[in-house]
């Protein structure tokens, strides 16, 4: 009987470590990548900017998100990846033709997604409800 009773505690605190664990990757990701999103959108806000080194950090982001992708896809709904995709790739479509301001509200609305993810996928009563 005591056996079964450690075995169930131990599962259920590994559940919740992995899910501690994995919660705090996505927030740093997350995180990150709206860092970088506010950093690209201040420089094109600003008018005074090199194209060239605007398209360059937009295909180092895509690079970065990439790879963050390829490990938040383990565990998050990949339709949800996929909007970031969607937004992103449209971004950096209109940084391609040179018109910025579809490109920051593109970007924008790559951040709301970005942070709808991580409230969706936050540990909180809300969401177990």
């Amino acid at each position: 009987m005591y056996k079964e009773l450690f075995i169930c505690i131990f599962i259920i605190v590994l559940i919740f470590t992995f899910d501690y664990i994995l919660q705090k990757y996505t927030e740093t990701a997350i995180a990150d990548m709206n860092a970088s999103f506010n950093k690209i959108s201040l420089i094109i806000k600003n008018k005074r900017f090199n194209s060239k080194k605007v398209e360059k950090q937009t295909k180092n982001l895509f690079n970065k998100w990439t790879e963050y992708k390829g490990k938040l896809s383990y565990f998050i709904e990949h339709t949800e990846l996929e909007k970031v995709d969607t937004s992103f790739t449209v971004y950096k479509s209109y940084i391609e033709s040179k018109k910025y301001e579809e490109a920051i509200a593109e970007l924008e609305k790559t951040v709301y997604i970005l942070n709808h993810i991580n409230q969706k996928y936050s540990f909180n009563l809300e969401n177990i409800f």
